[in-house]
Formats: structure tokens, C-alpha cells, sequence
């Protein structure tokens, strides 16, 4: 017999948060800050991302990131925010290994990691690096511009894609020679994703975009429902009048 799972208390925060009671406070006047101590401190590090919450705590992954860089004791992390976790390093040997030899994993789900700055940029922890095969091109046709340009919308064959996007498989390359020839790309090292949406957030079972999109047909069908026995009720009614 399974017993129920314990639902996890929230704490007074988490509880008003939930209530969308938090007020934004009263401002407060900071001093001027001599922060290079903590700017120099800090630039040996990077940040990760949890792209799927439902599988990546912060606590998670400080435990489970080291051990796969095969850095256990030449890497310190904490968590900073609710999805974020910063990794010092000791050396700038591993704090490149970290950056280019990516993309990496927590449960096997993709993480995104990069550089941190006190200036993040827009697209900040928004990126994955992937190295992209095409599969399709015939011979006379695989030229280094031909692959560039098939890619060109997420940057070259080694890739930077946005983390919120979906993934693209499968591309149309148009020749000027009016020849047209379905390409596949493959994403190396990629694990898990959702095969619903192609995301790389959630997996299928928890997708967001599929559970509103059964709700959109289950309000349908429930609409249809109270809609037939009108018409049933109208159909006998003429039926008792033809009589």
C-alpha cells in the first residue's frame, strides 16, 4: 500500500509569495560601495541555470556538478538565487574547461552555464553551446557556406541556442539552382527534451503547452456536453408534435 506524500510546508515567504501578498517595501539609500575586492574575487566563477526546475535544486546540483567536471576539490559553489548556482574556481585551467567544454547535465537534464559579470547581458544564462551535425546534404553539395548557412540562424556548426526556444531539427536548404533538400540536425551530447514542444525546460509529461492545450479541448468537449441534451430535448419535442 503506498502512502501519500507529505505536502512540504511553505515557509512565511514562500506562502506569501504563493498570495501574491509580498508589497515591493520601501526603498533604501546604499553608500558608495569600493566592491573591486569582491569584483577580482569573483571573476574566476560562473553561473548555472536551472532550465528544468522540476528535476534541478540549486542544493542538487552543488553537490552533483563538481564530481562530473571531475573538480570535487578545486571548485567551491553556492546557491544564489532560487535557480541559480555560482562555481569559484581555483585556476583558470578549470574555469575554461568548464566554459567551453559544455554543454552540461544534472539528472540528465541541460543546464546553462556562463561566465559571470557584475553586467550580465541580455541573453545572460539564456544560451546553450552545442556542436550541430547536418545530415541530408549530398556530396557536391557539403560546402563549409552551405553549412553556415543552414545553421546561420543559431550562429555557426558550433552553435549558441537560446534556451528558451525550441529546438529545430529538421531544415530546409533551398539551393540557387532552385534544388530544395530536407536536412536533420543533431545536437551532440543532448540527452532529454520535450518531444511534444522540442523544449529543453520540461519533459513531455509535465509540458505546459500540452496541459493548456487539454484544457482548451476539455472545456470544449464539456461545452458540447451541455450543449447535446438541448438538441436531444427539441428533436423528441418535434417528434411528439409530428405524432
Amino acid at each position: 500500500m503506498s502512502r501519500l506524500r507529505k505536502k512540504k510546508e511553505l515557509s512565511l515567504i514562500e506562502e506569501l509569495k504563493e498570495r501574491d501578498l509580498l508589497e515591493e517595501g520601501e526603498s533604501v539609500d546604499i553608500p558608495d560601495l569600493e566592491n573591486e575586492d569582491l569584483i577580482e574575487e569573483n571573476s574566476l566563477s560562473v553561473m548555472v541555470r536551472c532550465l528544468n526546475p522540476a528535476v534541478h535544486k540549486v542544493g542538487g546540483l552543488v553537490k552533483a556538478l563538481p564530481p562530473i567536471w571531475d573538480l570535487e576539490y578545486r571548485v567551491r559553489g553556492r546557491g544564489v538565487s532560487e535557480h541559480r548556482v555560482q562555481f569559484i574556481f581555483q585556476c583558470e585551467k578549470d574555469f575554461s574547461f568548464v566554459l567551453t567544454k559544455g554543454p552540461w547535465f544534472g539528472n540528465g537534464w541541460i543546464v546553462a552555464v556562463d561566465q559571470w559579470t557584475p553586467n550580465p547581458r541580455p541573453d545572460f544564462l539564456n544560451q546553450i553551446s552545442f556542436w550541430i551535425r547536418i545530415k541530408g546534404l549530398l556530396i557536391h553539395l557539403l560546402k563549409k557556406q552551405a553549412v553556415e548557412s543552414i545553421i546561420s540562424p543559431l550562429g555557426k556548426a558550433h552553435a549558441w541556442v537560446p534556451a528558451d526556444k525550441p529546438l529545430q531539427f529538421r531544415k530546409l536548404a533551398q539551393f540557387s539552382t532552385g534544388e530544395q533538400i530536407w536536412t536533420e540536425l543533431t545536437y551532440e551530447k543532448l540527452l532529454k527534451v520535450c518531444f511534444l514542444y522540442k523544449r529543453l525546460t520540461h519533459d513531455q509529461e509535465g509540458c505546459p503547452y500540452n496541459v493548456a492545450e487539454v484544457r482548451s479541448d476539455v472545456r470544449e468537449r464539456s461545452m458540447l456536453c451541455r450543449s447535446t441534451p438541448l438538441r436531444v430535448t427539441l428533436d423528441t419535442d418535434r417528434r411528439n408534435k409530428e405524432k
